[in-house]
């Protein structure tokens, strides 16, 4: 069976079909025209509901916000420091993908990410105890950053 085709010059080229393969040693025919059947789950989302929440939510936030900047005494201080963070993870950004295009390097720091994990993990949650200490420091933490 001849199929024509065109070509970049716009002539019409025959060419013969060839059998649709499945894998490229397989040698079977493949079935054209199967249909998948896909069903959409039953749960509905509450667009209102969610939408409500989402509107509570954001207005909770600016509130927050809002009532912090006011009660902010040294407010170029803030902007200041605002500002600064950002110049700087900007240039954290800029180090950290620079050294992910250099090839073993970026390979190396990979696989210590992948061993620090799992020694994190050994270390403070695979046992109950460990995981009480790791919860007990935590607490520390949060109290010495709150001042209390």
């Amino acid at each position: 069976m001849a199929l024509l085709t065109r070509t970049a010059n716009a002539g019409l080229v025959a060419r013969t079909q060839r059998p649709a393969l499945v894998g490229l040693k397989a040698g079977l025919p493949v079935r054209r025209g199967a249909a998948v059947a896909v069903k959409a789950a039953n749960n509905e989302l509450d667009t209102e509901d969610i939408n409500k929440k989402l509107n509570e939510s954001l207005s909770n936030t600016t509130t927050y916000l809002q009532t912090k900047w006011e009660e902010t005494e040294d407010k170029p201080a803030a902007v200041a420091v605002t500002g600064g963070i950002l110049l700087l993870l900007v240039a954290a950004n800029s180090v950290v993908d620079a050294v992910d295009r250099i090839p073993i390097v970026s390979d190396l720091i990979e696989l210590v990410g992948i061993v620090v994990t799992g020694w994190f993990t050994y270390r403070y949650l695979v046992f109950g105890p460990d995981r009480e200490e790791l919860v007990s420091n935590f607490k520390a933490f949060l109290n010495k950053v709150y001042g209390k």
